[in-house]
């Protein structure tokens, strides 16, 4: 079996060496100059709304999660918190196009995990299903700092959102959270029907 495949793994590079012929050499563009004396490019600027973003966050303080210890890192200011309160002072309300149930689910290690379902107000049918696993590099942040991605997703997609938590690194060492990241999939598989959604069509998302 090993010569056989060995064999057909032989004649297919020689068919794809065969096939390629001198014009059909993609031509490589010369490398860019990044030394220091090279000249730079311009610098992006934020949108405004971003901006005020960015200066809201700088003006809660924190320290940079790079030198703080991970308990230290999960109680900095997040660009979350920046957008909510920059929402207070300026009395935006939150968007009720899209409802949220907080929940729990049984998670990996015997232990219980927190969830939020977001659903769109007023839909009707099953609809898909995405299973949405927030950023942090499995060490920090939760389902409020990441609460902007699920909502808009479920508004845009006209689906039901599960985002989760999971066990956090480095106490829970790994694969504690992809074992978490699997049992919610069981979960949410189990309970899709009761949420208005449909356990055929489920798809999983996530960010960092």
């Amino acid at each position: 079996m090993i010569k056989s495949a060995a064999l057909l793994l032989a004649t297919a590079s020689l068919l794809t060496l065969g096939a390629c012929k001198p014009k059909e050499v993609a031509q490589v563009p010369p490398a860019t100059d990044i030394s220091k004396d090279a000249v730079q490019p311009e610098a992006g600027k934020p949108a405004a709304d971003m901006q005020a973003v960015l200066d809201k966050l700088a003006s809660l303080g924190g320290k940079a999660i790079e030198t703080s210890s991970p308990e230290e890192a999960r109680k900095q200011p997040t660009p979350a918190d920046a957008v909510k309160a920059i929402m207070m002072e300026k009395g935006i309300a939150p968007d009720t196009s899209v409802t949220t149930k907080d929940v729990s689910y049984p998670a990996g290690g015997g232990s219980t995990q927190k969830a939020r379902v977001y659903t769109p107000a007023g839909a009707t049918g099953a609809l898909p299903v995405v299973l949405y696993i927030h950023g942090g590099g499995w060490v920090i942040a939760d389902i409020d700092v990441y609460d902007s991605s699920p909502r808009a997703i479920a508004k845009a997609a006209n689906a039901v959102v599960v985002s989760i938590e999971y066990r956090h690194a480095p106490e829970a060492r790994f694969p504690a959270a992809h074992d978490d990241a699997n049992a919610a999939y069981q979960w949410v598989l189990a309970n899709a029907a009761k949420w208005g959604g449909d356990p055929k069509k489920v798809a999983i998302l996530g960010e960092s």
